[in-house]
């Protein structure tokens, strides 16, 4: 991504290189995860809908505690979302979501939020999620 992909996109769009989001959903949602934790200079603002972190909660651990072991230079944002729907899910995608909000809620530097989106569940979250992506990345710092 950051030696092929964004370099194109740079190229041929006027792009703010400091006011950039990544957004995933699902597996895409562990991607944002492991993107924060492991290249957290890559993007200012991250969103994980309904983030798969029983996929691989191990590794995803590990790399949180070395996120938290490094101290921050800069402000980043999170935003990590699920469906209403998704707290009665087998895998605890919702409580999931939630614990880890809370525990990187407390990191100098990181604004997290956390929403659980009525009425929609794993699939239904996505279309309203998108929308609140598009409004995210467009608004002002």
């Amino acid at each position: 991504m950051e030696e092929d992909l964004k370099p194109f996109l740079f190229r041929r769009y006027n792009i703010n290189q400091q006011r950039q989001t990544i957004f995933g959903h699902s597996l895409g949602g562990l991607f944002v995860l492991h993107t924060l934790f492991t290249k957290n200079h890559a993007f200012q603002n991250y969103i994980a809908g309904s983030p798969s972190i029983h996929w691989n909660k191990t590794r995803l651990s590990k790399e949180k505690k070395a996120f938290l072991k490094n101290d921050q230079q800069r402000s980043l944002s999170l935003l990590i979302a699920v469906g209403e729907l998704e707290a009665n899910h087998s895998t605890n995608m919702s409580e999931n979501a939630r614990q880890l909000a809370e525990e990187l809620s407390k990191v100098p530097l990181l604004e997290v939020q956390f929403e659980e989106l009525e009425e929609e569940n794993h699939i239904s979250v996505l279309p309203v999620l998108l929308n609140k992506a598009i409004k995210l990345g467009l608004k002002a710092k």
